[in-house]
């Protein structure tokens, strides 16, 4: 596209002013200061047409980039991000305080990001954290599978750890809890106190937590020759919504030959569970046997206390803070790597025999 013939009185505007600026610039060419610091500094992300753009601006305006910032590039910033997908879900404070604690013995500043579920706003931070060359990302994406994300991270130039998720980018490593261990000791602990029919209220499978839960459960009964009701299976990616956990118990309930025992896996699930049983007047564990994940104040304080699948996310935050330094080590070799943080279950008041 042509710049039109108004466009080409700016210079003059610019040289009685004083020295052209990036900004002027940007509004020359139509585009953000950002996409102007990322054709300068030769960063591959931009279309042609775009590049095409900002260069004609430049030449028009005969602006010239600052030689402090041009000698900036390519130097450690000592910055790592930190990008999560939900401001209220109290594991990703412990996640962040274990991250912190390591980088900044190392002498790094952690900078932090929600995405609030948004593909997009991940697309936008990955972007940012670029721009202001952060030297790492700590990373948990909220759809493993998301085309536009997956390749931000791919045309990203610095290693990347996944937190609690699966991704398919040569740069980045995972660290995990372990999940599948976690929910088969706790399948099986249910089938030894003589329940079949166990509900598994999780989430989907659109990520890795989802999946290692739901394998870990059906070979709990698969090691006993069983199979888990498929009408017991309530998977799905709404999870973080707190009703998920009350308004799925509610069915379960209410089926012809309900749950003796469920499993109700993730931080927004047990409040909603609880809530369901009061309302049917079901009792725990008398009526129903009860496992959630994710120790909290709740699951502890209770009557009866509640048996958990317990796990340390200021580990995980922890130990994906040392891998990236690891990674920042060997820069040019930055093949997958995976940590997994063990997972105990906690035995409480809430499971009783059949």
């Amino acid at each position: 596209m042509s710049l039109s013939d108004d466009s080409l009185m700016i210079p003059h505007a610019a040289e009685e002013r004083g020295r052209p600026t990036v900004r002027e610039v940007a509004q020359l060419a139509g585009v953000s200061i950002g996409t102007v610091s990322r054709v300068v500094n030769e960063i591959p992300n931009v279309s042609p047409a775009v590049r095409a753009k900002v260069r004609e601006a430049i030449g028009i305006l005969g602006w010239k980039p600052s030689t402090v910032a041009q000698n900036m590039r390519g130097q450690a910033s000592r910055m790592i991000g930190f990008i999560f997908s939900d401001l209220e879900n109290p594991l990703y404070a412990s996640m962040i305080k274990g991250a912190e604690d390591v980088l900044t013995q190392a002498g790094y500043l952690l900078v932090v990001g929600s995405s609030n579920d948004r593909p997009e706003q991940e697309c936008s931070l990955i972007e940012l954290f670029g721009q202001r060359q952060a030297d790492g990302l700590i990373f948990t994406i909220t759809d493993e599978n998301h085309a536009e994300v997956l390749d931000s991270l791919a045309r990203a130039r610095f290693p990347v750890v996944m937190l609690e998720r699966d991704v398919n980018v040569a740069t980045a490593g995972a660290v995990t809890a372990n999940h599948y261990e976690g929910t088969l000791s706790a399948t099986r602990h249910l089938l030894d106190l003589g329940h079949l029919r166990i509900a598994l209220v999780s989430g989907g499978r659109h990520n890795r937590v989802g999946r290692d839960r739901l394998r870990g459960f059906t070979d709990a009964y698969r090691e006993r020759g069983l199979t888990p009701s498929p009408s017991l299976l309530r998977i799905d990616e709404r999870i973080a919504e707190d009703a998920f956990g009350l308004r799925q118990t509610q069915i379960l309930l209410s089926l012809p030959q309900p749950p003796t025992a469920i499993l109700a896996l993730g931080r927004h699930l047990l409040r909603g569970v609880l809530s369901a049983c009061r309302a049917r007047g079901v009792r725990i564990p008398q009526d129903l046997s009860l496992i959630t994940t994710n120790d909290s104040e709740l699951a502890e304080l209770v009557q009866p206390a509640v048996t958990v699948i317990r796990y340390s996310a200021y580990e995980l935050g922890r130990e994906a803070a040392l891998l990236l330094l690891q990674r920042l080590e060997r820069r040019n070799d930055w093949h997958f790597s995976s940590i997994q943080v063990p997972t105990k279950l906690v035995l409480r008041q809430s499971c009783a025999r059949i």
